[in-house]
């Protein structure tokens, strides 16, 4: 799992918002949205229901994993 699509998933789900997410990380929201579709491909769920924009039950279940991963991976490369 790439850690890039994982940190735009966590934006997304926490501002609940596509373009808020764009905007925060500098992307356009065309990105964000193809970042999004590549990491729900990649784990063959679909992760946020889009209107409006909140995890889905799989969603809902990798947030709880996603903070702390990405910390140990902040970590781990320091």
């Amino acid at each position: 799992m790439d850690p890039h699509l994982l940190t735009t998933f966590v934006t997304v789900a926490r501002h609940g918002s596509f373009s808020a997410a764009a905007a925060e990380l500098g992307y356009t929201q065309s990105a964000i949205s193809q970042q999004i579709a590549a990491l729900e491909a990649d784990l063959g769920l679909p992760l946020l229901s889009r209107r409006p924009v909140e995890p889905t039950e799989a969603g809902r279940r990798l947030l709880e994993h996603a903070g702390p991963l990405l910390l140990r991976l902040r970590a781990a490369r320091a």
